[in-house]
């Protein structure tokens, strides 16, 4: 766990560095002469895709054993400041943390939706300060691999059952906003962060049985509909248009 947040910290320290170091850059190379255009309006425009992966998850595989997962991520460049973005993957989580339950979630999900570059680039380049929002769907199945029943009998003790009981043909719909950042760190390529804050608008409860994780969405309870997540990318842009 420590090395994971380790993780986390240099790679957002990474992002914020270059995002900063990029502009500092331009404001202080040479002298700019008074009539040229020092905003991205005056520069080449990029339009064309952009895919990768989200940089997270194959670490977090290797990190925790309870978990493995990947994502693909891609966004297409459709006026100035908007973008078409979706991401697909696959996550596989085991969860332990509860007393009396152990479950395997193991599923597939989508999300799409659009991102609103609100930064203001400085010429010649092409980072990303966004806000963006997405529908999500996943397609999953839960097992369920031991649980516990509990008793205030202090002779017997807790009574727990290893009969393993598959829950298949789940699914889960949702709506998400993210916040988020792409820096350019060589030509063409960008490292990405962004945070999510997320909503379950539908979901399949089994009977006798509460969905713990979403694939996709993350954990889930009874108690409340909202979830949280982030995102670590990298990412290549294919450029079809200069405009």
């Amino acid at each position: 766990m420590k090395q994971k947040h380790i993780f986390v910290f240099f790679i957002s320290l990474l992002a914020c560095v270059q995002l900063g170091y990029s502009q500092s850059e331009e404001e202080t190379e040479g002298v700019i002469p008074a009539v040229k255009d020092t905003t991205q309006a005056g520069a080449a425009q990029y339009y064309g895709l952009r895919l990768g992966a989200d940089i997270a998850q194959p670490i977090r595989t290797l990190l925790d054993e309870d978990y493995s997962g990947f994502e693909i991520v891609g966004d297409f460049r459709i006026k100035k400041n908007l973008y078409i973005a979706a991401e697909i993957g696959a996550e596989t989580r085991r969860t332990t943390e509860f007393a009396n339950i152990d479950n395997t979630a193991t599923g597939s999900y989508i999300t799409a939706g659009v991102n609103y570059n609100v930064y203001e680039n400085w010429f010649g380049m092409n980072n990303l300060i966004y806000v963006g929002g997405r529908s999500g769907f996943s397609s999953f199945r839960q097992e369920l691999n031991s649980f516990t029943i509990a008793t205030t009998n202090p002779l017997f003790g807790d009574d727990t059952r290893f009969d393993s009981r598959e829950f298949t043909g789940l699914s889960a719909t949702w709506l998400e906003f993210q916040l988020g950042l792409q820096t350019e760190l060589f030509n063409n390529l960008y490292l990405g962060i962004n945070v999510q804050l997320k909503t379950t608008i539908t979901r399949d409860d089994p009977e006798d049985f509460t969905i713990i994780f979403i694939p996709g969405f993350g954990r889930t309870t009874d108690d409340s509909r909202f979830g949280v997540g982030y995102g670590y990318t990298l990412s290549y842009l294919i450029p079809f248009v200069k405009r």
